[in-house]
This record gives C-alpha cells, sequence and structure tokens, in this order.
C-alpha cells in the first residue's frame, strides 16, 4: 500500500445521519429517492448512500480550520433538510433510533451492500447504526502512523464526548453510548492494534485479507485506522452527535488531539502497555459517558472522562496546536459542564411520554414517538 501525503492537520467530516418520517417518527427507507435528487445538485458528491435505506451520509470538503467546516456542513445538511421536507420526511441525528430493529432495515441496491450481506448475514443490518468519522491529513504513513496509535489511545475519551445512542429495539439500553459496541462482533472490528511501522500495518492487513474475511482495508473496522488513499487518519468511534455544531466542535478537539502527537508533545510513555485497560476503558465510556472513571494512558491513571476532557481542553488552549480552532474548541469545552447527548434523548423522553419514564421494551406510544423524534431533528441545526 502506498500512502498518497497530504497536507498536515487538514480536516474532514463524515456524517451519518437518521431518515426519519415526521408524522410516526419510525426511521423511512427513503435514502436511495433524497440522495438522487441530491446527486443533481451542485453539491451531490458530498452525499452517499450507506449499507441499508434508512441511512444517508454526508462528507465533507477537504477543510483547513473549523469555521469553514461549520459553514460547509450546515449548508449541507440545510439542503438535506429541504430535499428531505419536500418529500415529507425529516433528518436527525443520534448514534441509534429507539424503534430500529435489525430485521426490519432494508439493504442498498450497492454491490458493497450485497457483498456484506452475503459475508456477514444479519450483522450489517444489526449495524445499521449512525456515526461520525474525523479525517485527519498526514504528510507521510510512518507519521500517519504514530499519529494513530496517540488518538486510538484516546478513544474511550472520544466515545465518552459523543455519547448519544441510549436507546436501542424499544428499550433504554442502559448504556450512554451502546453504537459503539457494535462492531466488536466483527472480527476485524475494535480497537486498533499499536502499530510499529508501516511494514508491521500492511502485514496485519494483508492477514486480515488472507483469511477472506476482508478484501481490503475499507472492510476493517478499527476504531481508528489510517486512510492510504486519503492520506489521512481516520477516527471512527463517535456517536453522530444530536448537532451539527457538536460534530464539528468534536472535529475540531480531534484534530488538536492529532496536532499534539503530531508535534510530538503528546506521547505515549508504554505504547504497548495497558491493552486491559484501554479495553475496559473503551467499556465504561459506552456504559457512563463522561461520568465514566477512564484510563488515561499518558498519565497512567484513572480519572474521570469529564476532567481528562477538560485536562486536555486547558492544555489545547496553553499550546494552541490549531490556533485557528479556537472558537470551536472553547465551545467544546464549554459545554463539558452542560448536559451530555444521552442524557438529553432520555429527558426529552421522559417529558413527553404519558407514564413520564424510560421506553422499556414495548412499542412505543405513536404521540411520543413522533413527538421525540421531533425534538430530535430541531436539534440537528439549533
Amino acid at each position: 500500500m502506498q500512502f498518497a501525503p497530504s497536507e498536515a492537520l487538514s480536516l474532514g467530516l463524515e456524517l451519518e445521519l437518521q431518515i426519519v418520517d415526521p408524522s410516526t417518527g419510525q426511521l423511512s427507507a427513503s435514502a436511495p429517492r433524497l440522495c438522487q435528487q441530491l446527486q443533481e445538485t451542485p453539491q451531490g458528491r458530498h452525499y452517499a448512500l450507506e449499507a441499508t435505506r434508512s441511512t444517508i451520509e454526508m462528507n465533507s470538503s477537504v477543510q483547513h480550520d473549523a469555521q469553514a467546516l461549520r459553514t460547509e456542513m450546515h449548508a449541507l445538511v440545510g439542503q438535506l433538510q429541504d430535499v428531505a421536507s419536500a418529500e415529507g420526511l425529516a433528518v436527525r441525528g443520534g448514534g441509534t433510533h429507539v424503534a430500529q430493529f435489525w430485521n426490519e432495515r432494508i439493504l442498498t441496491a450497492t454491490d458493497r451492500a450485497h457483498v456484506l450481506d452475503r459475508r456477514f448475514g444479519f450483522l450489517p443490518k444489526r449495524f445499521s447504526t449512525y456515526g461520525m468519522h474525523v479525517h485527519v491529513g498526514m504528510p507521510d504513513g510512518e507519521t500517519a502512523l504514530r499519529v494513530a496509535n496517540v488518538l486510538q489511545a484516546h478513544t474511550p475519551l472520544f466515545i465518552a464526548m459523543a455519547a448519544a445512542s441510549p436507546f436501542l429495539q424499544h428499550g433504554d439500553s442502559g448504556f450512554a453510548a451502546c453504537r459503539p459496541l457494535e462492531p466488536l462482533v466483527y472480527p476485524h472490528g475494535g480497537p486498533m492494534p499499536h502499530l510499529f511501522d508501516w511494514a508491521h500495518f500492511e502485514s496485519l492487513v494483508h492477514e486480515l485479507c488472507a483469511t477472506g474475511i476482508a478484501e481490503t482495508l475499507k472492510d476493517i473496522y478499527w476504531d481508528v485506522r489510517p486512510k492510504p488513499e486519503f492520506g489521512t487518519v481516520e477516527v471512527r468511534v463517535f456517536d453522530t452527535p444530536l448537532s451539527v455544531d457538536k460534530a464539528v466542535n468534536l472535529a475540531a478537539f480531534t484534530r488538536a488531539i492529532a496536532a499534539l502527537a503530531l508535534a510530538g508533545t503528546l506521547k505515549l510513555p508504554q505504547p504497548r502497555r495497558h491493552v486491559t485497560e484501554g479495553k475496559v476503558s473503551r467499556f465504561l465510556a459506552c456504559r457512563d459517558g463522561l461520568q465514566a472513571r477512564l484510563f488515561d494512558p499518558v498519565r497512567a491513571d484513572w480519572v474521570t472522562g469529564r476532567d481528562w476532557a477538560l485536562d486536555l481542553c486547558a492544555r489545547i488552549a496553553a499550546e494552541r496546536p490549531t490556533p485557528t480552532d479556537q472558537a470551536a474548541l472553547q465551545a467544546l469545552a464549554d459545554g463539558l459542564a452542560g448536559e451530555e447527548d444521552h442524557a438529553r434523548m432520555r429527558a426529552l423522553w421522559i417529558g413527553l411520554s404519558p407514564s413520564g419514564e424510560l421506553p422499556s421494551g414495548g412499542a412505543p406510544d405513536t404521540e411520543t414517538l413522533a413527538a421525540y423524534s421531533a425534538a430530535v431533528c430541531k436539534q440537528l441545526r439549533g
């Protein structure tokens, strides 16, 4: 594999959004129709289908600062909302849908979706969840691996900061983010192993492809992975946030962490240790969000997710590794004291439900589901 160099710390964002029927709040298998209309616009290349038909993906241009990224993503979401509204539909954020069942999902008519269906059966439908991916440009492959190792060590914190998937299959999951648990069932999903050099990376990819379980790097679902064809490192663990602004702020935070790693000021003192702590920390982040006690491998200590995030925000503010993003980073730091997305989703449901209780496994009242969905939709650009 050849790594195509890109501008160091350039920035890209992918958002997977839910398509819903406003009258019921249920997912709508309308992505092909919407995507066809969007492809006819000047910005059509920024929209794509996913494996199932209730998801539409938006991809940013290559950007160099958070404000430009914010402007573009708001415009792309606005255009998507306009097209969806004309079809009697709506779009929303969040990592899962409360009434989401794998056997009700419909595959898109793409070659890749059919390959995934043959290879993994029901799993792609079960993993019909909604995530955010952040790309950060790197000048060469070896540098990309060094930064990727640092980013992988911070994935429990990223999961906690973006946690927005408390509900699934008519019930409360008991987790702040149940979506990041889904990739763990795949033999090539979950944390990226520590990568020593480019030869080591290539050998691992070839090893997985030789089993027949993967054909290319795109089929390897690590939390973090190099993207040689883009010249980036991609972080894949985030739930899709409820709002575009939070998504952009999290992307700016990811880029700032990558910048510290690129500069060599954020290092893993014992890069091959603490594998167990990292796995446990990932689980706790999924369960408890920013309230979780997570393992910071740089300090080799357990801290709350909120304290870890605040400490990194303070360090970023002091060192200013990405000075053009200061407004986004400050907004992110300010938001750490507020309500997390998963808590907001639970509070919305309780406030709208006639029983005043969380969903508990039975089919939700139609009016409650529609009102809840509408409230979540409003937050996307609010």
